[in-house]
Protein backbone atom coordinates (compact mmCIF):
# COMPACT_ATOMS: atom_id res chain seq x y z
CA UNK A 1 0.00 0.00 0.00
CA UNK A 2 1.12 3.58 -0.97
CA UNK A 3 1.83 5.99 2.00
CA UNK A 4 -0.82 7.80 2.98
CA UNK A 5 0.19 11.94 1.52
CA UNK A 6 1.15 14.24 4.42
CA UNK A 7 -0.69 17.23 4.81
CA UNK A 8 2.49 20.13 3.47
CA UNK A 9 0.06 23.29 5.39
CA UNK A 10 0.67 24.48 8.87
CA UNK A 11 -0.96 22.36 11.87
CA UNK A 12 -4.53 23.87 12.12
CA UNK A 13 -5.93 23.42 15.80
CA UNK A 14 -8.88 21.30 15.51
CA UNK A 15 -10.70 20.60 18.30
CA UNK A 16 -13.46 17.10 17.67
CA UNK A 17 -16.01 16.27 19.67
CA UNK A 18 -17.38 12.03 19.13
CA UNK A 19 -20.54 12.00 20.46
CA UNK A 20 -24.17 10.49 19.55
CA UNK A 21 -24.17 6.75 18.93
CA UNK A 22 -27.05 5.99 17.55
CA UNK A 23 -28.25 1.84 16.47
CA UNK A 24 -28.52 1.51 12.80
CA UNK A 25 -30.24 -1.50 10.72
CA UNK A 26 -28.65 -1.67 6.96
CA UNK A 27 -29.58 -5.61 5.26
CA UNK A 28 -28.68 -7.89 7.94
CA UNK A 29 -26.23 -5.89 9.75
CA UNK A 30 -26.83 -3.80 12.84
CA UNK A 31 -24.28 -1.71 14.00
CA UNK A 32 -23.57 1.91 15.73
CA UNK A 33 -22.70 4.63 14.71
CA UNK A 34 -21.24 7.86 16.33
CA UNK A 35 -21.24 11.57 14.80
CA UNK A 36 -17.96 13.49 14.36
CA UNK A 37 -17.59 16.82 14.43
CA UNK A 38 -14.79 18.99 13.70
CA UNK A 39 -14.27 22.72 14.39
CA UNK A 40 -10.71 24.81 13.31
CA UNK A 41 -10.24 27.03 15.84
CA UNK A 42 -10.48 30.92 15.07
CA UNK A 43 -13.72 29.80 12.58
CA UNK A 44 -17.39 29.72 12.75
CA UNK A 45 -18.44 27.01 10.61
CA UNK A 46 -17.30 22.74 11.31
CA UNK A 47 -17.89 19.70 9.54
CA UNK A 48 -20.17 17.08 10.88
CA UNK A 49 -19.68 13.22 9.80
CA UNK A 50 -20.98 10.04 10.73
CA UNK A 51 -18.29 7.02 11.08
CA UNK A 52 -18.65 3.53 12.52
CA UNK A 53 -16.17 1.70 14.98
CA UNK A 54 -14.78 -0.13 11.86
CA UNK A 55 -13.75 3.16 10.31
CA UNK A 56 -11.62 4.49 13.30
CA UNK A 57 -10.11 0.95 12.90
CA UNK A 58 -9.27 1.63 9.54
CA UNK A 59 -7.99 5.06 10.06
CA UNK A 60 -5.75 3.76 13.04
CA UNK A 61 -4.10 0.51 10.74
CA UNK A 62 -4.03 3.29 7.99
CA UNK A 63 -1.81 5.57 10.23
CA UNK A 64 0.04 2.59 12.27
CA UNK A 65 1.01 1.63 8.48
CA UNK A 66 2.27 4.85 7.40
CA UNK A 67 3.83 5.75 10.17
CA UNK A 68 5.65 2.89 12.02
CA UNK A 69 7.96 4.59 14.43
CA UNK A 70 5.18 6.28 15.59
CA UNK A 71 3.02 6.20 18.73
CA UNK A 72 -0.28 5.53 16.91
CA UNK A 73 -3.48 6.26 19.67
CA UNK A 74 -4.50 2.67 20.41
CA UNK A 75 -8.61 2.24 19.73
CA UNK A 76 -10.58 0.80 23.08
CA UNK A 77 -10.82 -3.21 22.38
CA UNK A 78 -13.55 -4.83 20.66
CA UNK A 79 -15.22 -6.29 24.29
CA UNK A 80 -15.33 -9.99 23.02
CA UNK A 81 -17.56 -10.75 26.43
CA UNK A 82 -20.40 -8.10 25.07
CA UNK A 83 -20.45 -8.98 21.56
CA UNK A 84 -21.09 -12.65 23.24
CA UNK A 85 -23.81 -11.26 25.53
CA UNK A 86 -25.37 -9.19 22.93
CA UNK A 87 -24.29 -6.03 25.14
CA UNK A 88 -22.64 -4.28 22.62
CA UNK A 89 -25.71 -2.34 21.97
CA UNK A 90 -26.68 -1.44 25.19
CA UNK A 91 -26.72 2.28 26.76
CA UNK A 92 -23.29 1.65 28.78
CA UNK A 93 -21.45 0.24 26.30
CA UNK A 94 -21.99 2.77 23.62
CA UNK A 95 -21.61 5.72 25.47
CA UNK A 96 -17.97 3.83 27.08
CA UNK A 97 -16.79 3.04 23.66
CA UNK A 98 -17.67 6.75 22.64
CA UNK A 99 -15.90 8.51 25.30
CA UNK A 100 -12.24 6.20 24.19
CA UNK A 101 -13.27 6.92 20.64
CA UNK A 102 -12.96 10.55 21.59
CA UNK A 103 -9.61 10.41 23.49
CA UNK A 104 -8.54 8.80 20.64
CA UNK A 105 -9.44 11.51 18.30
CA UNK A 106 -7.90 14.03 21.08
CA UNK A 107 -4.49 11.94 21.49
CA UNK A 108 -4.54 12.03 17.46
CA UNK A 109 -4.07 15.53 17.21
CA UNK A 110 -1.81 16.09 19.59
CA UNK A 111 0.39 14.30 17.69
CA UNK A 112 2.19 16.81 15.24
CA UNK A 113 2.60 13.89 12.78
CA UNK A 114 -0.08 12.32 12.46
CA UNK A 115 -2.55 15.17 12.73
CA UNK A 116 -1.08 16.24 9.65
CA UNK A 117 -2.06 13.24 7.74
CA UNK A 118 -4.07 13.16 4.71
CA UNK A 119 -5.91 10.35 6.18
CA UNK A 120 -6.87 12.41 8.96
CA UNK A 121 -8.44 14.98 7.14
CA UNK A 122 -10.40 12.52 5.11
CA UNK A 123 -11.49 10.90 7.73
CA UNK A 124 -12.90 14.17 9.22
CA UNK A 125 -14.05 15.42 6.73
CA UNK A 126 -14.69 13.42 3.39
CA UNK A 127 -18.52 12.26 2.63
CA UNK A 128 -17.28 9.76 0.61
CA UNK A 129 -15.29 7.53 3.24
CA UNK A 130 -17.08 4.35 2.46
CA UNK A 131 -15.76 4.83 -1.21
CA UNK A 132 -12.69 5.52 0.25
CA UNK A 133 -12.95 2.19 2.66
CA UNK A 134 -14.01 -0.23 -0.30
CA UNK A 135 -11.09 0.74 -2.10
CA UNK A 136 -8.75 -0.14 0.46
CA UNK A 137 -9.86 -3.60 1.17
CA UNK A 138 -7.25 -5.89 1.96
CA UNK A 139 -3.99 -3.37 1.61
CA UNK A 140 -3.52 -2.91 4.89
CA UNK A 141 -0.19 -4.45 5.82
CA UNK A 142 0.36 -6.11 9.57
CA UNK A 143 3.70 -7.71 8.91
CA UNK A 144 6.24 -5.55 11.46
CA UNK A 145 3.33 -7.51 14.29
CA UNK A 146 4.71 -10.35 13.23
CA UNK A 147 7.74 -9.88 13.08
CA UNK A 148 7.51 -8.49 16.89
CA UNK A 149 5.42 -12.22 17.29
CA UNK A 150 8.02 -14.42 15.89
CA UNK A 151 10.60 -12.90 18.15
CA UNK A 152 8.80 -11.97 21.58
CA UNK A 153 11.29 -14.27 23.31
CA UNK A 154 14.14 -12.41 21.96
CA UNK A 155 16.18 -9.80 23.63
CA UNK A 156 18.30 -6.78 23.30
CA UNK A 157 21.71 -7.14 24.22
CA UNK A 158 22.54 -3.44 24.63
CA UNK A 159 19.48 -1.41 25.24
CA UNK A 160 19.87 2.14 26.04
CA UNK A 161 19.59 3.64 29.49
CA UNK A 162 16.44 5.61 28.40
CA UNK A 163 14.86 2.49 27.39
CA UNK A 164 14.99 0.72 30.40
CA UNK A 165 14.21 3.09 32.54
CA UNK A 166 10.93 3.85 30.29
CA UNK A 167 10.04 0.41 30.24
CA UNK A 168 10.21 0.14 34.59
CA UNK A 169 8.08 3.03 34.58
CA UNK A 170 5.55 2.14 32.60
CA UNK A 171 5.29 -1.10 34.43
CA UNK A 172 5.46 0.16 37.73
CA UNK A 173 2.27 2.47 35.94
CA UNK A 174 0.88 -0.36 34.26
CA UNK A 175 -0.17 -1.95 37.43
CA UNK A 176 -1.00 0.99 39.30
CA UNK A 177 -3.80 1.73 37.28
CA UNK A 178 -4.36 -1.60 36.75
CA UNK A 179 -4.97 -2.11 40.78
CA UNK A 180 -6.73 1.33 40.67
CA UNK A 181 -9.35 0.12 38.29
CA UNK A 182 -9.91 -2.77 39.75
CA UNK A 183 -10.59 -1.15 43.28
CA UNK A 184 -13.17 1.19 41.49
CA UNK A 185 -15.16 -1.85 39.45
CA UNK A 186 -15.59 -2.75 42.96
CA UNK A 187 -16.54 0.50 43.85
CA UNK A 188 -18.67 0.76 41.56
CA UNK A 189 -20.84 -2.31 42.28
CA UNK A 190 -20.77 -1.46 46.05
CA UNK A 191 -22.33 1.93 45.67
CA UNK A 192 -24.98 0.38 42.93
CA UNK A 193 -25.58 -1.93 46.09
CA UNK A 194 -26.21 1.03 48.21
CA UNK A 195 -28.04 2.71 46.15
CA UNK A 196 -30.89 -0.23 45.98
CA UNK A 197 -30.87 -0.64 49.79
CA UNK A 198 -31.35 3.23 49.84
CA UNK A 199 -34.10 2.92 47.28
CA UNK A 200 -35.55 0.21 50.01
CA UNK A 201 -35.10 2.66 52.56
CA UNK A 202 -37.16 4.96 50.61
CA UNK A 203 -40.08 2.78 50.00
CA UNK A 204 -40.07 1.78 54.06
CA UNK A 205 -39.91 5.30 54.83
CA UNK A 206 -42.77 6.08 52.42
CA UNK A 207 -44.79 3.10 53.93
CA UNK A 208 -44.16 4.15 57.96
CA UNK A 209 -45.16 7.75 56.43
CA UNK A 210 -48.69 6.42 55.55
CA UNK A 211 -49.06 4.77 59.16
CA UNK A 212 -48.34 8.03 60.72
CA UNK A 213 -50.41 10.58 58.56
CA UNK A 214 -52.30 11.30 61.37
CA UNK A 215 -49.50 12.69 63.62
CA UNK A 216 -48.59 15.29 61.35
CA UNK A 217 -45.24 16.09 62.89
CA UNK A 218 -44.20 12.79 62.69
CA UNK A 219 -45.17 12.54 59.48
CA UNK A 220 -43.45 15.17 58.26
CA UNK A 221 -40.66 14.33 59.99
CA UNK A 222 -40.21 11.20 58.29
CA UNK A 223 -41.02 13.06 55.06
CA UNK A 224 -37.95 15.68 55.17
CA UNK A 225 -35.65 12.69 56.36
CA UNK A 226 -37.12 10.33 53.26
CA UNK A 227 -36.32 13.28 51.28
CA UNK A 228 -33.11 13.79 52.28
CA UNK A 229 -32.23 9.94 51.29
CA UNK A 230 -34.04 10.34 48.11
CA UNK A 231 -31.30 13.38 47.19
CA UNK A 232 -28.41 11.37 48.69
CA UNK A 233 -29.50 8.46 46.48
CA UNK A 234 -29.50 10.69 43.43
CA UNK A 235 -26.44 12.37 44.08
CA UNK A 236 -24.64 9.10 44.70
CA UNK A 237 -25.69 7.74 41.47
CA UNK A 238 -24.97 10.83 39.51
CA UNK A 239 -21.13 10.44 40.97
CA UNK A 240 -21.33 6.54 40.72
CA UNK A 241 -22.13 7.12 36.94
CA UNK A 242 -19.37 9.98 36.72
CA UNK A 243 -16.45 6.79 37.78
CA UNK A 244 -18.40 4.17 35.74
CA UNK A 245 -18.67 5.80 32.48
CA UNK A 246 -16.11 8.44 32.28
CA UNK A 247 -13.16 8.39 34.88
CA UNK A 248 -13.09 4.26 34.77
CA UNK A 249 -12.72 4.55 30.70
CA UNK A 250 -9.87 7.13 31.02
CA UNK A 251 -8.08 4.68 32.94
CA UNK A 252 -8.33 1.95 30.88
CA UNK A 253 -7.57 4.05 28.10
CA UNK A 254 -4.61 4.97 29.94
CA UNK A 255 -3.37 1.71 30.21
CA UNK A 256 -4.59 0.63 26.45
CA UNK A 257 -1.89 3.91 25.71
CA UNK A 258 0.55 2.68 28.12
CA UNK A 259 0.73 -1.09 26.16
CA UNK A 260 0.97 0.64 22.79
CA UNK A 261 3.86 2.09 24.13
CA UNK A 262 5.62 -1.33 25.31
CA UNK A 263 4.52 -2.55 21.90
CA UNK A 264 6.38 0.60 20.05
CA UNK A 265 9.43 -0.15 22.28
CA UNK A 266 9.29 -4.16 21.07
CA UNK A 267 8.95 -2.95 18.10
CA UNK A 268 12.71 -0.70 18.37
CA UNK A 269 13.99 -3.88 19.81
CA UNK A 270 13.18 -6.46 16.85
CA UNK A 271 15.41 -3.67 14.99
CA UNK A 272 18.34 -3.40 17.21
CA UNK A 273 18.03 -7.23 17.53
CA UNK A 274 18.44 -7.73 13.67
CA UNK A 275 21.52 -5.21 13.77
CA UNK A 276 22.67 -7.72 16.88
CA UNK A 277 22.08 -10.66 14.53
CA UNK A 278 23.34 -9.50 11.61
CA UNK A 279 26.31 -8.36 13.42
CA UNK A 280 27.11 -11.59 15.07
CA UNK A 281 26.75 -13.43 11.95
CA UNK A 282 29.65 -11.10 10.25
CA UNK A 283 32.03 -11.84 13.23
CA UNK A 284 31.92 -15.69 12.53
CA UNK A 285 32.41 -15.57 8.97
CA UNK A 286 35.18 -13.36 9.55
CA UNK A 287 36.36 -15.10 12.19
CA UNK A 288 35.81 -18.49 9.93
CA UNK A 289 37.72 -16.70 6.77
CA UNK A 290 40.07 -15.74 9.35
CA UNK A 291 40.68 -19.11 10.40
CA UNK A 292 41.17 -21.08 7.03
CA UNK A 293 43.63 -18.33 5.78
CA UNK A 294 45.75 -19.22 8.99
CA UNK A 295 45.43 -22.80 8.05
CA UNK A 296 43.01 -23.66 11.12
CA UNK A 297 39.63 -23.64 9.73
CA UNK A 298 40.24 -26.91 7.27
CA UNK A 299 36.96 -28.20 8.90
CA UNK A 300 36.47 -31.84 10.51
CA UNK A 301 39.48 -34.13 10.60
CA UNK A 302 37.48 -37.05 9.06
CA UNK A 303 34.85 -36.09 6.24
CA UNK A 304 38.90 -33.96 4.91
CA UNK A 305 40.02 -37.46 4.80
CA UNK A 306 36.92 -38.94 3.04
CA UNK A 307 37.16 -35.79 0.59
CA UNK A 308 41.04 -36.70 0.33
CA UNK A 309 39.88 -40.58 -0.53
CA UNK A 310 37.24 -39.08 -3.19
CA UNK A 311 39.30 -37.49 -4.67
CA UNK A 312 38.64 -34.20 -3.82
CA UNK A 313 41.55 -31.34 -3.90
CA UNK A 314 41.66 -29.98 -0.36
CA UNK A 315 43.85 -26.60 -1.31
CA UNK A 316 41.11 -25.66 -3.84
CA UNK A 317 38.24 -26.44 -1.74
CA UNK A 318 39.82 -24.78 0.84
CA UNK A 319 40.38 -21.42 -1.63
CA UNK A 320 36.93 -21.80 -3.08
CA UNK A 321 35.82 -21.25 0.38
CA UNK A 322 37.83 -18.61 1.27
CA UNK A 323 36.55 -16.97 -1.92
CA UNK A 324 32.87 -17.47 -0.54
CA UNK A 325 33.33 -16.33 2.89
CA UNK A 326 34.82 -12.85 1.41
CA UNK A 327 31.91 -12.29 -0.31
CA UNK A 328 29.36 -12.84 2.05
CA UNK A 329 31.60 -10.69 4.68
CA UNK A 330 31.40 -7.92 1.96
CA UNK A 331 27.96 -8.45 1.84
CA UNK A 332 27.10 -8.67 5.34
CA UNK A 333 29.09 -5.46 6.09
CA UNK A 334 26.67 -3.73 3.80
CA UNK A 335 23.71 -4.91 5.66
CA UNK A 336 25.42 -4.30 9.02
CA UNK A 337 25.76 -0.61 8.15
CA UNK A 338 22.24 -0.69 6.69
CA UNK A 339 20.47 -2.67 9.84
CA UNK A 340 22.72 0.20 12.27
CA UNK A 341 21.31 2.67 10.74
CA UNK A 342 17.49 1.54 10.31
CA UNK A 343 17.85 0.82 14.27
CA UNK A 344 19.63 4.18 15.07
CA UNK A 345 16.70 6.23 13.12
CA UNK A 346 14.13 4.26 14.55
CA UNK A 347 15.61 4.94 18.14
CA UNK A 348 16.14 8.05 17.89
CA UNK A 349 12.20 8.42 16.76
CA UNK A 350 10.55 6.22 19.30
CA UNK A 351 12.56 8.72 21.95
CA UNK A 352 11.01 11.54 20.45
CA UNK A 353 7.70 9.48 20.71
CA UNK A 354 8.23 8.46 24.29
CA UNK A 355 8.41 12.25 25.16
CA UNK A 356 5.31 13.07 23.51
CA UNK A 357 3.74 10.45 25.65
CA UNK A 358 4.72 11.46 29.00
CA UNK A 359 3.00 14.93 28.06
CA UNK A 360 0.10 13.74 27.15
CA UNK A 361 0.14 11.16 29.98
CA UNK A 362 1.19 13.66 32.69
CA UNK A 363 -2.01 16.33 30.92
CA UNK A 364 -4.29 13.42 31.02
CA UNK A 365 -3.97 11.99 34.44
CA UNK A 366 -3.34 15.29 35.87
CA UNK A 367 -7.16 16.07 34.32
CA UNK A 368 -8.44 13.26 35.30
CA UNK A 369 -7.67 12.71 39.11
CA UNK A 370 -8.68 16.53 39.35
CA UNK A 371 -11.94 15.76 37.79
CA UNK A 372 -12.99 13.32 39.91
CA UNK A 373 -11.31 14.93 43.32
CA UNK A 374 -13.50 17.90 42.01
CA UNK A 375 -16.99 15.48 41.64
CA UNK A 376 -16.27 14.24 44.88
CA UNK A 377 -15.88 17.93 46.59
CA UNK A 378 -18.98 19.15 44.67
CA UNK A 379 -20.86 15.65 46.13
CA UNK A 380 -20.32 16.69 49.81
CA UNK A 381 -20.71 20.19 49.28
CA UNK A 382 -23.89 19.58 48.04
CA UNK A 383 -24.75 16.75 50.46
CA UNK A 384 -23.80 19.41 53.40
CA UNK A 385 -26.47 22.45 52.02
CA UNK A 386 -29.09 19.84 51.41
CA UNK A 387 -28.72 18.29 54.86
CA UNK A 388 -28.26 21.18 56.47
CA UNK A 389 -31.85 22.14 55.59
CA UNK A 390 -33.01 19.03 55.95
CA UNK A 391 -32.21 19.15 59.64
CA UNK A 392 -33.13 22.61 59.67
CA UNK A 393 -36.93 21.45 59.00
CA UNK A 394 -36.48 18.17 61.38
CA UNK A 395 -36.33 21.07 64.01
CA UNK A 396 -39.10 22.88 62.88
CA UNK A 397 -41.25 19.78 63.49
Amino acid sequence: MSETPVNKEPLRKLSVLVSDPQKQKSHSQTYITYQVSTKIEGQDEHSCVVRRYNDFVLLHQILSNDHPTALVPPLPDKKVLNYLSGDRFSHSFTQKRCRSLQTFMRRLLKHPELAKSRIVDTFLTSSDWDVYRRNLSGQISTSEVSDVLINAFKHVNRQREEFVEVKEKSEKLDHNLSHLDKLFHKSVKRVDLIGQNLKKLQASLSALQEHCCEEEDLSNGIKAFNDGIMQLSYALSDLNKYIDYEYDVDIKDMINYIEALKQLIRLKDQKQIDYEELSEYLTRSINEKNNLLSGYGSGNYFKSKLEELAGVNQEMARRDKIAKLESRVQSLTDEVEKSKQVADEFEKEVLNEVELFEKIKTTELKESFSALAQKHIDFYDDMVDKWTKIEERLGNV
